[in-house]
């Protein structure tokens, strides 16, 4: 066995346990080497596990990494409810896990094709306000949080309403409510 022979078992490996949806995993790898493909497939085989999409979430930096990757979950169920062919291991095993899902997608009466913004699939932003609006009191943001792309803007809101808040309130509700976007 060659090292480039053993390099490619070992990738293989590693791939086959990252689909193990019991377990968790951080994924590491350089640009192009399919760690979206990655990503796409694990998310594909925790949907087909699942009470609801909703339970998946899948969480990137950018907002055009989770367009890309919403697009292509939607894309790899799309082609395998319309039997598209694949060539490659790597297409097939996503047709495999693809097949699954929107099985199981159709056996609980998802619609997920029809109704693609049931996927968890978004920003870290957009995880965080999402989760701030779910639970406004908690989070200490109020009911409409908003991101902003200057940390001073909202450094000096939360100077301004704190002195606001201290006087109307005797300083017991002094949070701002926004989140910094980057």
């Amino acid at each position: 066995m060659t090292p480039d022979d053993d390099a490619l078992a070992r990738d293989a490996h590693h791939r086959r346990v990252a689909l193990d949806t019991r377990r968790s995993f951080l994924v590491q790898a350089p640009a192009g080497s399919g760690k979206t493909e990655l990503l796409i497939q694990r998310y594909l085989a925790l949907l087909a596990t699942v009470p609801s999409p909703q339970r998946v979430v899948a969480v990137t930096f950018t907002r055009k990494a989770s367009n890309e990757m919403r697009e292509r979950v939607i894309a790899a169920l799309r082609d395998a409810r319309e039997g598209t062919s694949v060539e490659g291991t790597h297409k097939a095993l996503t047709r495999e896990l693809a097949t699954a899902a929107l099985a199981h997608a159709e056996s609980l009466g998802w619609s997920i094709l029809d109704y693609p913004a049931q996927l968890g699939i978004g920003t870290i932003d957009s995880l965080c306000g999402r989760i701030a609006r779910q639970a406004p009191l908690m989070s200490g943001l109020g009911s409409s949080p908003r991101p902003v792309d200057d940390a001073r803007e909202a450094s000096a809101m939360r100077r301004c309403r704190g002195r606001h808040s201290q006087a109307s309130h005797g300083g017991r509700f002094s949070r701002v409510s926004t989140t910094t976007r980057r």
